[in-house]
């Protein structure tokens, strides 16, 4: 992720990179999910595709695999919001693996989670920012059996 730079009078920065992403390969074997969302400081989770006024430019790029469709960003970011970036491949096994990105509203990587099976696990970044990750898994209902993020009592 970038940050291409905040305007002077405005009060937000201007963050690349950001891909949604639905495709699978020639066969159906395997397939691969991204998703980008911002997390409101006011209003809670949102996917970037439903915010139009946040988006400055979409753009479609080629897809990891052949068939299905995906698109980059260039959103707008207030302070106090955070962009969150998931990326998930299922294999021919029905295995999934996949990392949830959580970037600050300055475009720095604040915190990444790795996604293996059903396990969630810190991989980069402080564990204050482990509720996010938690607060997206349970908003998208993905199956999470244990979770390793660092910010477990104990």
């Amino acid at each position: 992720m970038s940050v291409v730079g905040s305007m002077a009078s405005a009060s937000f920065n201007v963050l690349t990179g950001l891909i949604d992403e639905e495709s699978r390969s020639r066969s159906n074997r395997h397939m691969c999910r991204k998703v980008s969302l911002i997390l409101l400081k006011d209003n809670g989770l949102k996917l970037i595709s439903k915010m139009p006024e946040r988006i400055l430019e979409k753009t479609e790029i080629k897809p990891t695999y052949a068939r299905g469709k995906a698109y980059k960003y260039r959103v707008k970011l207030e302070h106090g919001d955070y962009a969150i970036q998931i990326s998930l491949v299922k294999n021919l096994w029905g295995k999934v693996k996949g990392w949830i990105n959580v970037y600050n509203y300055k475009g720095e990587l604040v915190y990444r989670a790795k996604y293996v099976d059903g396990e969630l696990r810190r991989s980069i970044g402080n564990p204050i920012y482990a509720w996010i990750v938690r607060f997206v898994a349970e908003e998208l209902c993905i199956p999470v059996k244990k979770t390793r993020l660092g910010d477990e009592g104990g």
